[in-house]
């Protein structure tokens, strides 16, 4: 489930059913790179499949290990994502024309957020009304989903969506920070519990020592880097502190809090209001 769906479950606006439905929707309507590639002749069935097979051992994103075989140049895979983002269906998208929210409720939610771009104001404490592309809460939480199955071969589900937590129980952080594309500042605090940071340290010390990360941090901020490339946003003076806390107000934060057999992964985002 979307941390978006999450949130509208959980405050009422569409049930269970209906957001399963708007999901479903999504995943028939919303074609994944390898099947754009295809659809322009830049790539084969074959290669394509060929790509997906080195995805079960590279943590690698699909377009860039078709880059790196060569099997597309950059140029060509920033043509396949532009086109895979303008024919994309966001979920607001898929709940409107499956009739789960109306068209008014639609407008509305579109309304404020425009409005809310305009005056410089796009906190993330306000994502749960986004029906548009802001993506990067999940690309953070997907990237340290990534992270902890490379470290600790365990899979990352998330807990609870905007319910704060005390940092105390998640001694092992940093904080991640940099600007996103329109300047704004973004910083996450990222904490684990202590099961799930000695899992970690022990994958880290089995990595061939060629390809080890400097830490699991590292490892997030370069992966979460990557996928908002390809949601058409980057980070920028992107860097990892892990020297200082964490030290935002609850209310303009947006908290995510993960669960794996060995413990608990928490992070909180915020993103500077106003202009620059």
């Amino acid at each position: 489930m979307s941390f978006l769906g999450r949130f509208l479950v959980e405050q009422g606006a569409v049930t269970e059913e209906q957001l399963e439905d708007g999901l479903r929707f999504q995943r028939e309507h919303n074609r994944r790179i390898g099947e754009v590639a295809m659809d322009r002749g830049v790539l084969t069935p074959e290669q394509v499949m060929a790509v997906r097979e080195k995805q079960r051992h590279d943590p690698g994103l699909f377009g860039d290990i078709a880059v790196r075989q060569r099997r597309l140049s950059r140029r060509e895979l920033d043509e396949l994502l532009f086109l895979q983002k303008v024919q994309h269906t966001y979920l607001g998208e898929a709940l409107l024309l499956r009739g789960h929210i109306t068209r008014e409720q639609y407008q509305a939610l579109m309304d404020r957020h425009y409005a809310m771009r305009e005056q410089g104001r796009v906190n993330l404490r306000y994502i749960q009304d986004f029906f548009a592309d802001n993506k990067v809460a999940e690309a953070l939480f997907a990237a340290t989903a990534r992270a902890v199955r490379r470290f600790a071969d365990l899979p990352l589900e998330p807990a609870a969506i905007g319910v704060p937590g005390a940092w105390r129980d998640y001694p092992e952080n940093a904080v991640l920070s940099g600007r996103v594309p329109d300047g704004h500042l973004l910083e996450a605090g990222l904490g684990f519990s202590p099961p799930l940071a000695e899992r970690l340290a022990r994958g880290l010390e089995v990595l061939p020592e060629e390809n080890e990360p400097a830490d699991v941090f590292d490892t997030v901020l370069r992966y979460g880097d990557d996928m908002l490339r390809d949601a058409s946003l980057r980070l920028t003076d992107a860097r990892v502190d892990r020297d200082r806390p964490f030290a935002r107000p609850d209310a303009d934060c947006l908290f995510l809090r993960g669960l794996v057999p060995a413990g608990e992964a928490f992070l909180a985002v915020w993103l500077e209001e106003g202009s620059r």
